[in-house]
């Protein structure tokens, strides 16, 4: 061994080793000896390899990091790895700004101190990832409150400050720019209006197709309130062109100047920059303009040359400013952080950052890179070169880097090089271990803060939560069409496989199986039924192109990818005529091409109903009920029973189930309402405001994606889950609706299943995937997808 290293003389000196063997990592004492020996013998060969390179050239800094990372892995090696279980000891507190109308909790008070210092540190933001319902939106405005009351007793400016990887070439303004959820604005327009003084804060709504009105009064506003669907709408006009930009996007190119795009470089590069731009996301940072500009150092078309024009023309409203502090609600939703989404909210500048998340990691650790590329932490969310001190956020150059000019390949992202590529190897060899602790111990730990409703249960003082799994049987008559649909997906599957399109063919059938059991008039009177059971539909997805999460309600648009029927009917509901963000198609339903058996326009529609609802799809003077229909109708009776003025959600992953059941409460006389996709934000609003207010609503049905996040529904004391999703974490979303802070009834949860289907198929495969989550530090592993195995395990009928 290296005596030069610290701490490695004699491995046995290791605090770690004078433990008890049953306090030592699970395997004993000969294999954790083992494992930090072979650490030490990486971070010989590390350390050589710099002392090599050092006679060549001074020390680079990134080279300076490798090292301070070899010394975390030597302090902190030992420890557990568990990356769900921070134990952050948040001691000191801070007292709530003067404008702030509501006390805070203790643990409030402790994140408000944290925060603040965060402020002040090199990462200026961080993560809030406290469980659902702990008032995370209340923190965030007491921070915002709290720096502008501190702000304006010192000289400094937020406003003037600078952080790492922005530009300065935009104006700031002082506002905070909060990203959420369509269905969260509105709660958030009411949080910030309830607890704040009256009249102390103005709050602007950028939102719809008349927003960008707005565009010259941001400087105005204290809060400016938007979407994810909106920040990405507005980006992609900016950032892919228009076929008939595209048509003119070659002369540009050949009448710029190529000394500018290289920098003084030698020539043209190999690459095609129009057919860069074409590619699916485009090249990452390629920007394009109908007016002429220049190529700026990151790769992208820099338009801001001439200062007269209006600033709409050359960016998008939101990024023509440099806002104070930018807040991502519900922040899981950039998860992925290739989706034009997270590109787009990437592109924002300000100079400070936070994400708000109640579920910080829900399939694997890869989602944390959106949260560290959004904070641009140094050095992990860094492209460098390997031969000198050049670094950016994007890798956009094709052949050469237009500042350093070494070659592409000379440059690493330093996520990938010390936390992504290393987990991929974690069953083979340390390096994952290595991964893991840096992770926890360089990453986590300097960004992020949770706490769980169960520590911090003396504080909150909330009712129980009381979960019942509810599980019924099939009739005869739905049992045999259930059975039918087994047994043809089962030969699909084999037929799927011979073609080579079985994985992309499977969440179709999966979704119908779930449906059947639900409903079948969900099968016989699906738009996309026949579209998503053609066999010859391989080229069907299984991730919403919007969400990049499981597809609910699949919509398969005339350019062949599918969208969550939320998802779709949120973008071209609120922003007109768009383009499909996979390929820059006009994005129109092509579900009408298979119609179901139902014709809506052969009769007049039903009031209260849209008229793309299945209700006017069904001969209602035969209307048959459901199993799980009958199921709910008994326990909202028993809710009823139990209390007389209670109240329930009901959520399910499918809009036209929720439909079925207002059509068939409202013949019991049961008054409800219901939050869709399609709805405006003034409806959603009228429609909360309704469940809220109205004693005689006792129902309030939403999906699982329109309503499971942002929502604060403590009015109600019920829950009913209809259908399970393959991701427990959505579940709990939607669990948390009701039992949150200001609840002062226990809550009662039922979860609904029926016996021998799919139902019980996906609850098994949501415990392995808690598992996984639970295990995710002592494992190494994360649950990316289901397996193939996976997927015939769910399809496996036990009525045959």
């Amino acid at each position: 061994m290296d005596p030069s290293i610290p701490g490695i003389v004699n491995v046995s000196e290791n605090p770690f080793f004078s433990l008890p063997e049953d306090q030592r990592n699970g395997n004993g004492h000969r294999y954790v000896k083992y494992a930090m020996n072979r650490l030490l013998v990486r971070l010989q060969v590390r350390k050589k390899e710099r002392e090599r390179k050092k006679k060549k050239r001074p020390a680079l800094m990134w080279e300076t990091w490798e090292e301070e990372n070899s010394m975390c892995l030597l302090e902190n090696y030992s420890d557990d790895l568990d990356l769900d279980n921070q134990n952050v000891l948040v001691s000191e507190t801070a007292e709530p700004p003067s404008n702030l109308t509501l006390p805070l909790l203790r643990y409030q008070r402790e994140w408000l101190a944290w925060s603040l210092k965060q402020e002040e540190s090199a990462t200026r933001g961080g993560i809030l990832a406290d469980e659902m319902g702990m008032g995370k939106t209340v923190q965030a405005i007491a921070l915002v409150l709290a720096k502008r009351q501190l702000q304006k007793t010192t000289s400094d400016s937020s406003i003037l400050s600078s952080s790492p990887g922005t530009s300065q070439k935009f104006p700031a303004v002082k506002g905070t720019l909060v990203v959420c959820p369509v269905v969260g604005v509105m709660q958030w327009f009411s949080e910030i209006d309830h607890c704040t003084t009256k009249g102390s804060n103005k709050i602007l709504v950028y939102h719809g197709t008349d927003r960008e009105k707005h565009m010259h009064k941001l400087a105005e506003y204290d809060f400016v309130i938007t979407t994810y669907s909106t920040i990405e709408d507005d980006y992609s006009k900016y950032t892919m062109p228009s076929k008939q930009q595209s048509k003119n996007l070659k002369p540009l190119v050949e009448m710029l100047d190529q000394k500018t795009v290289l920098k003084g470089g030698k020539g043209k590069t190999d690459s095609d920059p129009e057919t860069d731009i074409r590619k699916r996301g485009r090249r990452k940072g390629m920007r394009h303009s109908t007016m002429t500009g220049k190529w700026s150092n990151n790769g992208s078309i820099d338009n801001s040359a001439s200062s007269d024009e209006d600033v709409s023309r050359r960016k998008s409203v939101l990024h023509s400013v440099k806002w104070d502090r930018i807040i991502l609600d519900e922040a899981h939703y950039v998860k992925d952080a290739r989706c034009n989404t997270a590109r787009a909210v990437f592109a924002l500048e300000s100079s400070y950052k936070w994400a708000l998340t109640g579920i910080s990691l829900q399939n694997h650790m890869g989602e944390l890179y959106s949260f560290v590329r959004f904070l641009q932490v140094i050095p992990y969310a860094y492209y460098f070169c390997k031969d000198c001190d050049c670094r950016g956020l994007d890798y956009s150059f094709s052949t050469e880097c237009p500042q350093c000019h070494h070659n592409r390949a000379r440059h690493f992202l330093w996520w990938k090089k010390c936390i992504a590529r290393p987990l991929r190897k974690i069953k083979y060899n340390g390096a994952g271990r290595d991964a893991m602790v840096l992770l926890k111990h360089k990453i986590l730990k300097n960004l992020l803060l949770k706490r769980t409703k169960k520590e911090r249960a003396a504080e909150l003082a909330l009712p129980p939560k009381i979960i019942t799994l509810r599980k019924d049987s099939l009739d005869d008559n739905e049992k045999d069409y259930y059975i039918s649909l087994c047994e043809e997906a089962m030969s699909k599957m084999d037929r799927y496989d011979r073609a080579g399109t079985q994985r992309n063919n499977l969440l179709a059938m999966f979704t119908r199986l779930q449906q059947a059991v639900d409903h079948p008039y969900l099968v016989e009177y699906s738009d996309t039924y026949y579209a998503s059971w053609n066999t010859d539909a391989g080229s069907v997805e299984q991730s919403c192109c919007l969400c990049h999460d499981e597809v609910e309600s699949p919509v398969v648009t005339s350019c062949g990818h599918v969208f969550c029927k939320t998802c779709f009917l949120d973008k071209t509901g609120s922003m007109g005529e768009v383009s499909c963000p996979s390929c820059s198609k006009p994005l129109t339903d092509d579900s009408s091409t298979y119609n179901g058996k139902g014709d809506s326009n052969s009769k007049p529609t039903v009031k209260g109903f849209r008229s793309s609802s299945i209700v006017n799809k069904i001969q209602l003077d035969d209307f048959r009920t459901s199993t799980k229909i009958e199921a709910l109708r008994e326990e909202i009776r028993f809710m009823v029973e139990r209390d007389g003025s209670a109240k329930g959600i009901v959520f399910s992953q499918f809009a036209s189930f929720l439909d079925l059941i207002q059509y068939s409460l409202q013949k019991s006389g049961i008054k409800c309402v219901q939050l869709v996709g399609s709805m405006s934000i003034a409806a959603r609003d009228a429609a909360i405001t309704r469940f809220i207010e109205d004693p005689d609503c006792r129902i309030f049905l939403m999906s699982f994606k329109a309503g499971g996040v942002a929502l604060n529904l403590t009015v109600a004391s019920h829950v009913f889950l209809m259908d399970s999703c393959l991701n427990p974490a959505i579940e709990q979303q939607a669990q948390d609706r009701a039992h949150r802070i200001g609840q002062h009834k226990p809550v009662r949860i039922v979860r609904f299943v029926i016996e021998d289907t799919i139902d019980e198929r996906i609850l098994q495969s949501q415990e392995k995937k808690k598992h996984f989550q639970r295990m995710v530090g002592g494992s190494f592993e994360a649950w990316e997808k289901l397996s193939l195995e996976d997927w015939v395990f769910l399809f496996e009928c036990e009525f045959v």
